[in-house]
Order: C-alpha cells, then structure tokens, then sequence
C-alpha cells in the first residue's frame, strides 16, 4: 500500500536529475520531477559525454539516439607557443565507444526529457522547504506539498536543497576566468577537439553538431558583461583564426570551483550531481561524474531497503569525484599557465611528457573518464551493495 504520493522526488531537471528519473522509470517507480526554469538554456553548457555515460545510456536504449544527435571526436589536437605539440587520440581506447560524444547540453535535456514523458516533469517549480521524518520526506514546491520516500537533490552547484538542509560543501572558486560561446563553424577543423595553450592565455576549441564550434578563451578577470566580439578577438590575437563575431550563436562567462559535499545524504535526502560535487569544467568531468551518481542512486533505491545502501553510494561516489576534482585542476591548472617561460615549460609537459613517450598511450582512456574509479555501476564491488547495518 502507498502511503506517499511518490517513491522519489528530483529536485532539478538537468541532464543528471532526468537521467535518475529515466532510470528509476524503468524500474517501475513513482517519480516526480521539479524543475525551476520555464524555458530551455539559451547560453553554452556542457557538452563532452564519455563512454562510460554511453554505456549507462545503453541501459535506457538510448546510447544510438545520442550518437546520431552529436559529433564523434575522435581526436583532440594540442597546440603551444610555438605551433603544435601533439594529438590526444580516442581512436584506440579500450572500449566500443573511441570517441567523446559532442552534444549540447540543451539537447541533451530534450532527449531524455522525451523519454521520461511529460507526466513525470514538472516545470516552473521551485521548492521552498524540505523536511523529513522517519519514513518519508515532505515537499513544498509553489502550493503544493508533495510527499515521497526519498528526496533527491539534483539542483546544481547552488543547490537551494543543500541549503535548505544546511549540508556543508567546502570548497573554493579558482584564480581563473572563462568566456565561451558557440559559433557558425568555418574552420577546417571538422570533427576535431583543438587546444591552443599561449604566454596571453588558452584557447579551446570543440566541435558541435549542426555546422557550429564552441571556443572558450581564459581572460584576465571575470566579465559578466564582455564586450562584443571578445571571444573573436582573443581566438584571433591567440591562435591566428580567424572567426568572425558576426557568426557567434551564445556566450556564457563562468569562473570554476570546486566543492564536495560532507556526506552524499542526510537520512532520506540525497545528493547527486553538481548538487553533491562541483569540479572545473575543463575536461567536461562534471556532468559525467553526475551520470555515474544516478545509475548508482538508481540501483539502491529501487533495493528492499535503500538506507543500508546509502554509505556505500556516499563512499564510492565521493571516491570517484574526488579523483575527478582533481583531474580536473591538474589539467586547468597546467592549462591557464601564462608568461613565456611557464609557457616554454608547458610547452616541454605536454610535448615530451604527456603527447610523446609511454605515457601518451594512455592519455585517451585518461581524458575519456576510463580511469575514474567506480565509473560505472559495474565498477562496484557486487558485495558493497549488499544490505548493511547503519
């Protein structure tokens, strides 16, 4: 008998708070959605998925429609001061998938907003308290007051539910600032990744679907407001491309951070994604690492009893997001380098040491997320799933 109006509530309907939705629909259970936007992301936001989160995908039969909406990249080139140093090639990984799958993040909402189906998802829903007792949790969400046995907190980086809760997050923001945006594509890049690393600053560049390119360009200070055609400008006096401003689609600003939560849950009030972990978006690890929080959340909470599992998904979750933050910083931090001497050693890092040698071999499954630990719920020890005393 059902004492709750759902088994679970999702607080945020992002890609990683729609995926756990996906997941737990399979699995037969009552599931609400609550999502504060009305109206799709207009600005750049991730768009790097990895072969792990196509193998959970696969699970939802999902992974083909996917492939067919992005851009395979299969190789990602490597750029310093003095011209190119070498490839980052996806193309011998151990894995089916050699490639990172390049799709927007606002697609990636309406796929599986589609497979989830509207009756699950509510919008313009924002959520003013959380409260639980011994066997449910309480939602006020607008007028309504929504029971469920479990929360899940999939509301990102400023999660109004961690608050709410009082979770602590430590964590710091980095001395280091970003404008992106997504362009008309006259390159003749095609389906390549390439990484400008320059003394004045980076300069990123990824293939999109649709006949555009995104290009990221580090600068000095945070500019909430950039003056027009600044991306342009920079690629320009960096690289030597040409791209015109008239061709910009978008353009975000975003200064990274780090975080991780204390603890993945507070009794029946769970934690997934940016909402538990925030890391640099450099290397696209977030959204990623979110997946692999879902498929895991996923899995126990459709268990008899979900609560003996929660140490294990705080334990292997934050193992692996850990690894991530760090991955993370290591690659912004030998990234934003500057001055030519830095640039003269990076240059030297990343020819000899990281494109060249035994290393480079290794250098795909790296940045494909292969090497996180507990990527994938098949990663996981079967025991730690086992029912365990609190």
């Amino acid at each position: 008998m059902n004492t709750t109006d759902y088994d679970v509530i999702i607080v945020g309907g992002g890609p990683v708070g729609l995926l756990l939705a996906c997941l737990l629909k399979q699995q037969g259970q009552r599931i609400r959605v609550l999502e504060r936007r009305t109206e799709s992301i207009a600005h750049s936001a991730a768009i790097g998925i990895t072969p792990p989160s196509l193998h959970i995908l696969e699970k939802l039969g999902l992974a083909s429609k996917f492939i067919s909406s992005g851009v395979k990249v299969r190789d990602c080139f490597v750029h310093g001061q003095r011209g190119k140093l070498g490839c980052v090639s996806f193309r011998e990984i151990p894995d089916e998938h050699r490639f990172i799958l390049s799709l927007p993040q606002v697609t990636t909402i309406a796929l599986l907003q589609d497979h989830l189906g509207p009756e699950h998802f509510e919008a313009g829903c924002e959520v003013s308290y959380v409260r639980q007792t011994a066997d449910h949790c309480e939602v006020q969400a607008g007028g309504s007051r929504l029971t469920a046995r479990f929360v899940v907190a999939c509301d990102g980086s400023r999660s109004s539910v961690r608050s709410v809760i009082g979770m602590r997050a430590p964590g710091r923001s980095y001395d280091c600032h970003f404008v992106m945006g997504d362009f008309v594509d006259r390159s003749s890049f095609g389906d390549e990744a390439h990484l400008f690393f320059t003394a004045a600053g980076s300069v990123e560049s990824f293939p999109l679907p649709g006949g555009q390119r995104r290009w990221v360009v580090q600068t000095d200070t945070r500019m909430d407001r950039p003056p027009p055609g600044l991306v342009s400008m920079l690629t320009k006096q960096r690289t030597g491309i040409d791209v015109p401003a008239a061709d910009q689609v978008n353009e975000s600003v975003f200064t990274p951070r780090k975080f991780n939560c204390d603890r993945y849950y507070e009794g029946r009030i769970l934690f997934c994604g940016d909402a538990a972990h925030g890391m640099s978006p450099i290397g696209g690890q977030g959204m990623n690492t979110g997946f692999a929080d879902a498929e895991f959340l996923a899995e126990i909470l459709t268990r008899s009893d979900p609560l003996k599992l929660l140490p294990a998904y705080n334990r292997y979750r934050r193992k692996a997001a850990k690894t991530a933050i760090f991955r993370a910083e290591w690659g912004m931090w030998l990234g934003t380098w500057r001055g030519r001497v830095r640039s003269a050693l990076r240059d030297f890092i990343l020819k000899y040491l990281l494109c060249q040698g035994p290393v480079a071999r290794h250098m795909g499954s790296f940045y494909a997320m292969l090497t996180i630990p507990f990527n994938t719920l098949k990663r996981v020890p079967a025991a730690s799933l086992q029912p365990r005393t609190l």
